[in-house]
């Protein structure tokens, strides 16, 4: 019935339009321009009808004439005359007969035209109608999961622990059904998770013991004294913080179950804010996301990212771990930024992927930090970074340059077979127990200026293509360069060896430098190969009687107290005794 008065009110006034603008000959809407069509008046008849009588007088006039007195002739030309009128009535006839058929086909098309019309029109209208109902239903659906927000909201801010488990589910369940609305309700979760909490401490023997004791003598004193046993104080209701932990833990359940890509309902493309945040036992295993930032977040339990794959920035900036952090096999395609997060257990890496930059400059590791086969395809920033324990970068691979400037390892450090394409800067790091860098490919420039290594430091079958430099560095521990390969500069001007240096077997390509070495234990370069010389100006060594073994060319003479010092004698031929 509305849809019947819609189109008798719009699709018959297009109708009306359309037959008028066809009678007065203007274009339909849309369509090609047709001629005017006019009525045919009721005077051409009678005119058509005199024309057709004049000229059958006429044909009977001139008949009549040619036949002269004959009767017989005479009344053939009368009988002439009539049917040349007759001729010529039905020859009108036919005019008349066929401009109506025209005008009929005519009627018929336009009114096929104007059906067409009201057909599209009716479309139209149906297709407008539909699109009211699913906007209604959209309003309807929006205004419904606003409602349960709106609730939610508010049973989260509840001091009862299952209501607020009811507004956990009660989102889980929006967010399954409205994939439009999952990042919002997932920030609703993080909000919740960065709100102040204290993890709850469960109470040592001892101290369950004095409260014990504590109610146990307010009960005694108050029997003696004929009163009946104090009641506990009350208060307003506080969140009891053992089911708040419980209710942290169902949210970060929430976040960990939605974002693996292997689970039911997968939440893609979310992107985290927990900053600030203090998550217990938190874990985002195998979990797809896209940007996550847990700036200044506190960790308190163990904290799990393995094979977790981070399609945008992922920022761990001071942020807290109190017990283990596992990285292994992560993937961060964008920039990762752990710079000055501290890490109090043990911190795994290995095989971890960064496909731009990773910052951890300043970080602490006070456990192990293991970074074996990780992959940095630009620039790594450990700089001043601290590890108190071992540290494992061995096989790793640096695409682009490596920053470990002011870096301190106060345990062994592994870099063996790792891979550094871009350059290499040690400068000033400390390492102060053993440095182990045995076949370590050095693509670009290597500096350790000014590094400390204070336990045994191994080189071994280490290659450098770029330029070496370790001017001024100190070796405390034995040092072991055998079978190196030198490809440009290597410079150890300055540098002090405090116990044995062995460079048995090292190749040097260009000049190499040890202007103002100190040895203080034995120096050792057999079968080193220097091909363009080597200068070792103002080089000395504590003890002149030791096995030392020096390149060709060069001598030790004796100084004061037992030291000696490098002399040359004549051109150096190119390779050593």
């Amino acid at each position: 019935m509305g849809e019947g008065a819609v189109g008798g009110a719009g699709g018959g006034s297009g109708r009306r339009t359309e037959v008028e603008r066809a009678r007065v000959g203007r274009p339909p809407a849309g369509g090609e321009r047709r001629p005017s069509v006019r009525v045919l008046p009721w005077w051409a008849y009678t005119v058509g009808a005199t024309v057709i009588a004049a000229l059958t007088g006429v044909a009977i006039w001139f008949l009549l004439g040619e036949a002269g007195g004959d009767a017989k002739l005479r009344i053939e030309a009368i009988r002439t005359g009539l049917t040349v009128g007759l001729g010529a009535g039905g020859a009108f006839a036919l005019v008349i007969n066929a401009r109506r058929q025209w005008l009929q086909e005519r009627a018929h098309n336009h009114q096929e035209q104007v059906d067409a019309l009201a057909h599209a029109h009716q479309e139209r209208l149906h297709a407008h109608q539909e699109q009211r109902a699913e906007a209604a239903d959209r309003d309807a659906a929006e205004r419904r999961i606003t409602e349960l927000y709106n609730a939610a909201a508010e049973q989260l801010g509840s001091d009862k622990a299952p209501v607020r488990l009811t507004a956990l589910y009660t989102l889980e369940r929006l967010a399954n059904d409205n994939p439009a609305h999952r990042q919002t309700i997932v920030n609703i979760i993080c909000a919740y998770l960065r709100m102040p909490y204290t993890p709850p401490v469960a109470p040592g023997p001892e101290e369950e013991h004095r409260e014990r004791a504590r109610r146990n003598a307010a009960r005694f004193r108050a029997a003696r004294a004929g009163q009946p046993a104090p009641a506990e104080p009350a208060g307003p209701p506080v969140p009891d913080p053992h089911e708040e932990h419980q209710v942290r833990l169902t949210a970060q359940r929430l976040l960990h179950t939605h974002l693996r890509p292997d689970t039911d309902v997968h939440w893609a493309g979310i992107s985290l804010d927990l900053t600030g945040a203090t998550l217990t036992d938190f874990t985002l295993t195998g979990c797809h996301l896209h940007t996550a930032d847990f700036t200044h977040a506190a960790f308190t339990g163990d904290a799990g990212f393995g094979e977790a794959c981070f399609a945008g920035d992922a920022w761990f900036g001071e942020a807290s771990f109190a017990r283990g952090a596992r990285f292994g096999e992560a993937s961060f395609s964008r920039d990762a930024r752990f710079d000055e997060a501290c890490f109090a257990g043990d911190a795994w890496f290995g095989e971890a992927s960064f496909a731009r930059g990773a910052r951890f400059d300043g970080a602490l590791f006070a456990g192990d930090a293991w970074f074996g086969k990780a992959s940095f395809a630009r620039d790594a920033w450990f700089g001043e970074a601290s590890f108190a324990r071992d540290a494992w970068f061995g096989k790793a691979t640096f695409a682009g340059d490596a920053w470990f400037e002011v870096a301190s390892f106060a345990r062994s450090a592994r870099f063996g077979g790792a891979t550094f394409s871009g350059d290499a800067r040690f400068g000033g790091a400390a390492f102060s127990g053993d440095a182990r860098f045995g076949g370590t490919f050095f693509a670009g420039d290597a500096w350790f200026g000014r590094a400390a290594f204070a336990g045994d430091t191994g080189f071994g079958r280490a290659t450098f293509s770029g330029d070496a430099r370790f001017g001024r560095a100190t070796f405390s521990g034995d040092a072991r360069f055998g079978e190196v390969t030198f490809s440009r500069d290597a410079r150890f001007d300055g540098v002090t060896f405090s116990r044995d240096v062995r460079f048995d077997g090292a190749s040097f390509s260009w000049p190499a430098w040890f202007g103002g070495v100190f040895f203080a234990g034995d120096a050792r370069f057999g079968r080193a190969s220097f091909p363009h010389g080597v200068e070792f100006e103002a080089a000395r060594v504590a003890d002149v009687g030791s096995a030392h073994l020096i390149p060709d060319g060069w001598r030790i003479e004796p100084t004061e107290g037992g030291e000696g010092r490098f002399v040359r004698e004549t051109a150096q031929p190119s390779s050593s005794t």
